[in-house]
């Protein structure tokens, strides 16, 4: 991202954004029409308080600190859960192995996120999908760095733990990207 400053092109800066910014709310809320609203939400937070944003570190860290709150706020609210298909937009044949494969796997991840706290997902998915340093999630959750770090690794065993069982059969699933594993 090129650190667009929302002060000055709110446009620009949503458009750079968006798509980290949605991976962030889907990867805590574990619903797509659940992350679509909790996104938007965000970004009308995030238009209504640009003035208040202090050039003292990246716009997209605290854009993502908003869909974090945003998130969070979210499930603490009662909703209707929504049932869907494996693949509802129909952009692949299910049927086929390896998409098959590859759904099952994203189920049985974001079954295992969804067993997480709240705080915990949210710094998973700004580690591992946005593969942000353990200083920047401290920063978005107003968390220290080694506290961080100690989320991450409860969160990983959980994830572990929670996967393995239902899945003996399957090798432990791996979500370190390449090229993780530094601190800072």
């Amino acid at each position: 991202m090129g650190g667009e400053d929302p002060r000055e092109d709110f446009g620009a800066f949503y458009e750079a954004t968006y798509p980290a910014a949605y991976r962030v709310a889907y990867g805590i809320c574990g619903e797509h029409a659940l992350a679509e609203d909790v996104t938007q939400d965000a970004y009308v937070t995030a238009f209504r308080k640009r003035g208040g944003y202090r050039a003292d570190g990246p716009a997209e860290a605290w854009l993502y600190r908003v869909v974090v709150n945003t998130a969070i706020s979210s499930l603490r609210r009662p909703r209707v859960r929504e049932i869907r298909a494996l693949d509802p937009e129909g952009r692949e044949d299910p049927s086929a192995p390896d998409a098959m494969t590859a759904a099952v796997d994203h189920l049985v991840l974001m079954e295992g996120l969804q067993r997480l706290d709240p705080v915990a997902r949210a710094a998973v998915i700004l580690r591992y999908y946005l593969d942000l340093d353990y200083a920047s999630i401290g920063a978005i959750l107003g968390r220290s760095t080694s506290n961080v770090g100690s989320i991450l690794s409860r969160s990983r065993d959980r994830l572990q733990r929670a996967i393995a069982p239902e899945h003996p059969a399957r090798r432990p699933v791996a979500i370190e990207p390449q090229g993780a594993g530094r601190h800072g």
